[in-house]
Formats: C-alpha cells, sequence, structure tokens
C-alpha cells in the first residue's frame, strides 16, 4: 500500500509541473483537464493516508 501512495504522490508532483508549464493561454482547456486529474489524485492520495495512519518517521 506505501509503494501505491508513494507512486500516486510521484504522478501528483508531475501533475503540478505539467499545469505549471500550461500556464499560457492556448493550452487552458488542457489545464482544466490536468488540474481535475490532480484533485482526483489528491483526494486518493488522503484516502489512503486515512488508511494507512500517521506515518512513522
Amino acid at each position: 500500500m506505501n509503494r501505491y501512495l508513494a507512486r500516486l504522490q510521484r504522478e501528483h508532483r508531475r501533475l503540478n509541473r505539467l499545469i505549471d508549464s500550461c500556464r499560457n493561454t492556448a493550452r487552458q482547456n488542457e489545464m482544466k483537464t490536468l488540474k481535475r486529474l490532480r484533485l482526483k489524485l489528491k483526494d486518493r492520495i488522503a484516502q489512503l493516508q486515512r488508511q494507512v495512519g500517521p506515518a512513522t518517521p
């Protein structure tokens, strides 16, 4: 489960970088799609983190 969570977090960071590169007006539709996907990933990450419990250092 932790591996899956780490993969989702990497994907979320990748989407953040893509969204930052889509800031020009010609790619607004693509940016909206990426933002929706990023939000879904963020929600899934939060759900998994609640299931796993607090991280232990």
